[in-house]
């Protein structure tokens, strides 16, 4: 493990401080896969729930094929620390392990995981804006308003995730888009001039989470093109358009800029990796290739666990603190730890020690408190980590009721800070692989 990967590991088993809700902000119950709640279907087909389909690695089991990974799986976590089995489970170990090969590749008895597919290429449609007259490149990956999900996934051809808990976002933790109802038409989402942002990546005020406000020019024939939030405020100031405040609210991580026209902030794009390993390595860069001509970004898509225990992939776009964005080569946005302690913002569980794999820290691959299609899905992540108080007896926990039924042999502790991961399902990463 590299050394930005070891100083997030550190990031995220420092103690943490409880952090004060001081704003009155109505909010839903927090979502954590370890509060029970039963306002919702909570029924899992996982191994402990069966009745469902089974997951095995990127595709649907073959008959059969579950169980004999989870003989293979248990066989692996026995360990063999005395290098002696019981006769039952000597006469066995062959028979398990040939009914293994093509289901899971593991080594090193009970200490390394090894998913089909750890990390893919997902490539995302880029949206054009504007902020101080210069190009932005950004993505869409969530809309607050299913209606503005549906609209959004038809102009980017790309599946825009409907996320109610994003209506929950503190103004403190968001950023003004301006889209154009009329005026000069253009490329913009309504047909009219590209959006104008009041930040950029490098700027305090810089956030993924936009608030929407639509503008409508009084007299059309006089439209000129916006290219900063001033340059807009000061035309409704004299008169010249109406500005419409929503309740929208969207998730546009910008992942290339122009500089501000004090010079203060440079052009800028995220950190570019130069390969994708399936070992599941994160890296210190998350993007693979960005393409202004074809108005395309390449992410890498790291797989993980649904609360369900079906596999889901995530991108990081940004962080809420400066370590953590710098270990994982990702936009610096401050602003979005104010979602920390509201129900816009859920929990993902990373494990700090226990079962080798393709996980952030080296261990196994994060478990998500929802997925994308519940009304608790949000792409800003409390990073929760995981601990094994006796790691030789770690498993692969794979849903929210392995989690939970080893609540007293693990330890689970708020990391502090807010990561931005979209999650995708496993068609849309296949669908849009480069």
């Amino acid at each position: 493990m590299n050394k930005k990967l070891r100083y997030l590991g550190l990031l995220l088993i420092l103690p943490v401080f409880t952090v004060a809700l001081t704003s009155t902000w109505e909010t839903l119950p927090v979502a954590s896969a370890l509060t029970s709640r039963n306002n919702f279907n909570d029924n899992h087909y996982t191994a402990l729930y069966p009745g469902g389909p089974r997951i095995c690695g990127d595709h649907i089991c073959t008959p059969g094929e579950y169980d004999k990974m989870q003989q293979g799986l248990a066989q692996a976590q026995m360990k063999g620390k005395t290098g002696t089995t019981n006769p039952s489970q000597g006469q066995n170990m062959m028979q398990k392990q040939n009914m293994m090969q093509g289901a899971m590749t593991i080594s090193d008895l009970g200490s390394v995981l090894k998913l089909s597919n750890a990390n893919l290429p997902l490539t995302i449609p880029l949206v054009r804006g504007l902020y101080d007259g210069k190009d932005v490149f950004y993505i869409t990956t969530e809309a607050s308003d299913s209606d503005a999900a549906t609209e959004l996934t038809k102009f980017t051809n790309f599946p825009v995730t409907f996320a109610p808990a994003l209506s929950k976002t503190p103004p403190a933790a968001s950023a003004n888009i301006y889209l154009f109802k009329n005026g000069v038409k253009g490329d913009g989402i309504m047909g009219f001039q590209p959006q104008v942002v009041d930040s950029i990546p490098g700027d305090a005020k810089y956030s993924p989470l936009w608030r929407v406000n639509v503008v409508e020019w009084k007299d059309p024939t006089s439209a000129t093109t916006f290219g900063s939030e001033d340059e807009v405020l000061a035309a409704e100031s004299n008169g010249k358009i109406t500005i419409t405040p929503t309740k929208i609210v969207v998730n546009c991580p910008i992942v290339q800029w122009g500089g501000n026209n004090e010079g203060t902030i440079p052009a800028g794009h995220m950190k570019i990796r130069d390969s994708i390993t399936e070992s599941g390595d994160y890296g210190s860069a998350q993007v693979l290739d960005i393409d202004t001509q074809k108005m395309q970004v390449t992410f890498v898509a790291h797989r993980g666990f649904a609360p369900d225990g079906s596999t889901i992939y995530y991108i990081a776009t940004d962080a809420s603190q400066m370590g953590p964005s710098d270990a994982l080569g990702v936009i610096f946005a401050n602003k979005t730890q104010a979602t920390i302690s509201t129900s816009s913002s859920a929990d993902l569980f990373q494990f700090s020690n226990g079962i080798t794999g393709s996980g952030p820290l080296g261990y196994q691959s994060g478990l998500a408190a929802t997925k994308q299609g519940d009304q608790y899905y949000s792409p800003m992540w409390r990073i929760q980590v995981v601990t094994w108080k006796d790691p030789s007896m770690a498993t692969v926990l794979e849903n929210v009721q392995d989690l939970t039924s080893k609540s007293d042999m693990t330890t689970t502790n708020l990391a502090g800070f807010i990561v931005n991961c979209p999650f995708f399902s496993v068609d849309t990463v296949f669908a849009h692989m480069k």
